[in-house]
């Protein structure tokens, strides 16, 4: 891959493996980020300094780069401009078309519905007035979401007619649209979907998630396992689900990550984004495949079938494994982290992104993480007494924030 230059919209620390993966296969990288003190910036070949939410601006900077693939992972905040990128210098990759919905779920919901892909009843709300029509046709539990954030922000599950005016509040003072959805609460087991389409359509792979909910409004992944426990049963209806939706938003050349939920024997689409999934995700796809997921990204990315990459699932030959976001105790300021001096040798990763001096709050959503613990097991079961061990091992003080802390 000599000569080959790679994209990659970002620079935080979830980026910094897709440098690393590059720099093992000889390509050149070029992040592309706004000034800052992000950690992926060292780990670049070359740094373009342009505002990945804004495509115009950022084609404007690389145009004339003859750029051979862009990419970016765990994030949505690049998407539409991934998706830019790939129509206007005509690149392989998901196009405009598929990444606008990653950065408005109520564009994917239209999708779903045109395709009779099995999704929760949902309306379109911009005003009190269209809230209390929501109301009175979807009825309760509501969940109330901003389209265009990720981690879970801007969504709340409303049980009453008063929690849903608040939540609506809530979720418009979050986003930057002038308008959310009011979406139909499922009853039942959520889980993720982790994969990659080829550029003609085709599944390299993908991987049913089970996922480790944080009790929050409403309940999120703060954790992720494979196996999971019911993929086997339901496997063709996942595979189905998987086509279906990737038709519907176009998506090529790309790594994805769905949000679904078993209601019953049905499987439900929440929600799904044209990139790699955080929450330990990639880590965990290349712990159970004994790969470098970020490698396979990156080939999918300049164009190439990377389904010879998994096939140990076929042979056998899978590793389980969990993942679990670190989180502050309390809201406030580092003032230490301590970890133990062994640890098993069934943890692969146990690594912080934050560091005393920095400020910290308790969980709220996936993006309060303070870093995160990968382990190997015999099964899920075992995998989840290691990280409850493991738990146990940290301890992470965090003092009140003051004025002298500049709280």
């Amino acid at each position: 891959m000599k000569d080959k230059k790679l994209l990659v919209l970002g620079a935080s620390y979830s980026q910094i493996p897709l440098f690393r993966a590059a720099g093992r296969l000889g390509i050149e990288t070029y992040a592309v980020t706004v000034p800052g003190p992000y950690q992926g910036i060292s780990h670049a070949d070359h740094v373009i300094y342009a505002d990945i939410t804004k495509p115009e601006e950022v084609w404007d900077a690389v145009r004339g780069l003859g750029a051979d693939a862009v990419t970016t992972c765990c994030m949505d905040v690049g998407t539409r401009t991934l998706g830019y990128l790939c129509d206007r210098m005509s690149l392989p990759g998901p196009g405009l078309c598929a990444t606008e919905g990653a950065r408005d779920k109520s564009l994917q919901k239209k999708k779903y519905e045109e395709s009779g892909i099995p999704t929760a009843a949902y309306a379109i709300v911009h005003d009190v007035r269209e809230l209390e029509e929501a109301m009175k046709r979807i009825g309760f539990p509501l969940m109330i979401k901003a389209v265009d954030l990720m981690g879970s922000r801007g969504i709340f599950r409303a049980d009453d007619e008063n929690q849903a005016r608040q939540m609506f509040e809530e979720s418009m003072a979050q986003t930057k649209k002038s308008y959310c959805i009011a979406e139909q609460f499922l009853e039942g087991e959520m889980f993720g979907v982790e994969g990659i389409m080829n550029a003609d359509g085709s599944i390299a792979y993908y991987l049913a998630l089970g996922n480790d909910l944080h009790d929050g409004n409403p309940p999120f992944p703060q954790g992720h396992y494979v196996p999971w426990e019911k993929e086997d049963k339901l496997s063709g209806k996942i595979g189905d689900m998987v086509l279906r939706t990737a038709a519907a938003l176009d998506f090529r050349s790309c790594a994805f990550d769905m949000d679904c939920m078993l209601v019953g024997e049905e499987c439900y689409v929440i929600e799904a984004t044209p990139r790699c999934g955080a929450t330990g995700i990639a880590d965990t796809v290349s712990l159970f495949y004994g790969i470098d997921y970020f490698e396979a990204i990156i080939r999918c990315a300049l164009g190439e079938d990377v389904g010879w990459m998994f096939q140990a699932k076929q042979e056998g030959k899978t590793t389980p494994n969990a993942s679990w976001l670190l989180s502050a105790p309390s809201d406030g300021v580092i003032a230490s982290i301590r970890t133990p001096e062994i640890l098993p040798e069934c943890v692969t990763d146990l690594s912080f992104n934050v560091r005393p001096g920095d400020r910290v709050r308790r969980m709220q959503n996936g993006r309060d993480r303070i870093g995160q613990l990968i382990v190997k097991g015999s099964g899920p079961e075992d995998c989840h007494r290691t990280i409850q061990q493991v738990l146990g091992m940290i301890a992470i003080d965090v003092h009140p924030e003051t004025e002298e802390t500049g709280g």
